[in-house]
Order: structure tokens, then C-alpha cells, then sequence
């Protein structure tokens, strides 16, 4: 199976001057553990990724206001590891194992196309 097969698309993003609680909203919004951060939303300069966990950790859990806090504080920042297209699920499993991402934004000429989570390699041996 090909990461084509499994990917999320459209992706969610937002911009690095963005707070969190916007990027909260915009993953609340589309039902994303995650946001890519993006100059101007061109998916071709993707500076970094937000998750929940992120969130958590580094904004709620000490008690830091949201809505004061951007995106660029806490998100983790490019070069991320892509892979691409048409790499196999086999391929992005072994990639996220070996970095210990759960998320591997997915490229197609040098442009982000997609988004594969861990999730989605488990819903497909489920």
C-alpha cells in the first residue's frame, strides 16, 4: 500500500505569528492532532508542526495564557521529515520508528500534498 492511499488531505495550517488558541480552534475546527506552520499558508515553506501534545505541555501545563503565546514558541521546528507520495506505508512506518515521529507530512515535487499519521498505518492493519 502506498502513503497516497492513507494520507490526510487538505492540510491544516497556520501562520508562525499565530497564538495558540488559534491553532487550537483551526485543529478543533478540522478534527487535527496537529497544524503545520506555513508562511502565508505557501505549503512549500513549512517551517514546523504543532500537536496536541505540544499544546499540553508546553502552554496548559504551565499555566501559560493561549492566547498570548504564538505558534513559533512551541512549535517544532524544519526542516520536518517528509516522505514522499508514493513511498510505501512500510517505508513511512519504518521512517516514523526510526525518528519517533507520529507524523510525516507527505510531498509531491518539492510541495506538501498531505499528511500521514501513525493512526492512519494502524487503521489500515485494523
Amino acid at each position: 500500500m502506498k502513503v497516497r492511499d492513507l494520507m490526510s488531505y487538505p492540510i491544516a495550517t497556520v501562520r508562525p505569528e499565530a497564538t495558540v488558541l488559534e491553532a487550537a480552534k483551526r485543529m478543533a475546527a478540522e478534527k487535527k492532532g496537529s497544524v503545520l506552520v506555513a508562511r502565508d499558508g505557501l505549503l512549500k515553506e513549512c517551517l514546523g508542526i504543532v500537536t496536541t501534545s505540544q499544546l499540553f505541555l508546553k502552554v496548559f501545563a504551565e499555566g501559560r495564557d493561549p492566547a498570548l503565546v504564538s505558534v513559533k514558541e512551541i512549535m517544532t521546528p524544519g526542516p520536518l521529515i517528509t516522505i514522499d507520495l508514493d513511498a510505501s506505508t512500510m517505508e513511512a512506518a519504518r521512517l516514523m520508528q526510526e525518528h519517533k515521529v507520529r507524523r510525516l507530512p507527505v510531498m509531491k515535487d518539492g510541495a506538501l500534498v498531505g499528511i500521514i499519521t501513525s493512526k492512519d498505518l494502524l487503521a489500515c492493519v485494523v
